[in-house]
């Protein structure tokens, strides 16, 4: 078992910001323990037994985005800045100036001055016309190849929610969003019904403090879950909604670390499918199929079960809850 610093979200209740529950907190560590979980020859099934399902899916796929994202080796501003002189000139970009002002911008190629290169991205000038600016190495991550139309704006302020998200930043801390990147990367797949999902991580208002600052906005910020874009932003998760046909064999191939099952229909209908990645079932003992899923559980438990460590959060788990975990051989 390891300590996994807690993540500062606050709800919101009345007007007012609250800190998220411990129950909260417990199934975002939940999440976050996995990316470290070595699955080669053997995968981590935790199941979730809850009194309620509300939330529950959404925080522990927050968790494992988040810690999948630091997990990955961070971007360097040299392999960077080699990135972006191969591009072709004209390639759209984002130039991030600071954490709150970020500004559509083109590619121009590099440029050679005394002796040092630079790329050249030109973007809108807020006095109006245009204006080019020289980007050096170590600057280089500020600079995100990032799909626009290629219009330049007039006048631009820099306040793009889309590019400039300063709740993203905080809650991901000190590493660098060039992982983020303009390419989707499949981190987990949720399953359960959308319109309770969507609610969740795209609707619902959350605030995050980190370094004396505070910033709102949504678990679909980070999640970028597919079915919720509203733009062109890449993919971290991936919604396979109950009632659907089930997700498709390119979706299934291309999770790369787990998927989150909400639920105890798309649990007893899919839970056989994700070979090789973690699994986590999130539980209600009120829902109808509750004793047919602890049935299907307790014999993959009894038939499959392997020796091994199973990472969980320090401390108990929420009152009112039964968490169980264990190695599964994968077949």
């Amino acid at each position: 078992m390891s300590a996994v610093t807690p993540v500062t979200l606050h709800f919101e209740d009345s007007g007012d910001w609250h800190s998220l529950p411990q129950w909260a907190e417990y199934f975002i560590a939940v999440g976050r323990q996995l990316p470290h979980a070595d699955r080669s020859e053997s995968r981590i099934v935790t199941v979730m037994v809850t009194p309620t399902r509300a939330f529950g899916a959404a925080f522990v796929s927050l968790g494992m985005v988040i810690s999948d994202f630091a997990a990955h080796e961070r971007v360097s501003h040299a392999a960077h800045f080699r990135t972006l002189l191969n591009l072709p000139p004209g390639t759209t970009v984002i130039y991030r100036q600071s954490p709150e002002r970020a500004f559509k911008g083109i590619l121009q190629g590099s440029e050679d001055v005394r002796g040092t290169r630079y790329v050249r991205v030109q973007i809108s000038s807020t006095a109006g016309g245009r204006r080019a600016y020289l980007i050096p190495e170590s600057l280089a991550l500020q600079v995100q190849p990032a799909h626009h139309s290629g219009t330049l704006p007039n006048n631009p302020s820099g306040k793009n929610k889309r590019f400039a998200n300063t709740f993203v930043d905080q809650l991901l801390g000190a590493s660098n969003l060039a992982q983020l990147g303009p390419c989707s990367q499949l981190c987990c797949a949720i399953v359960g019904r959308r319109n309770v999902l969507e609610y969740e991580i795209r609707r619902t208002p959350l605030l995050v403090h980190a370094n004396g600052q505070h910033s709102t906005g949504y678990l679909q910020d980070v999640l970028r879950v597919d079915r919720f874009a509203v733009d062109e932003h890449s993919h971290r998760a991936a919604l396979v909604p109950i009632g659907s046909g089930g997700p498709s064999d390119g979706l299934v191939d291309n999770t790369q670390l787990g998927v989150v099952f909400d639920g105890a229909a798309g649990f007893l209908k899919w839970g056989q499918l994700w070979g090789g990645r973690h699994q986590i079932v999130v539980l209600d003992r009120t829902e109808p199929y509750f004793d047919d899923a602890i049935s299907a559980i307790n014999s993959r438990f009894s038939q499959n079960r392997v020796d091994g460590e199973v990472p969980l959060p320090t401390g108990d788990a929420p009152p009112g809850a039964e968490v169980l975990a264990f190695r599964e051989a994968i077949a």
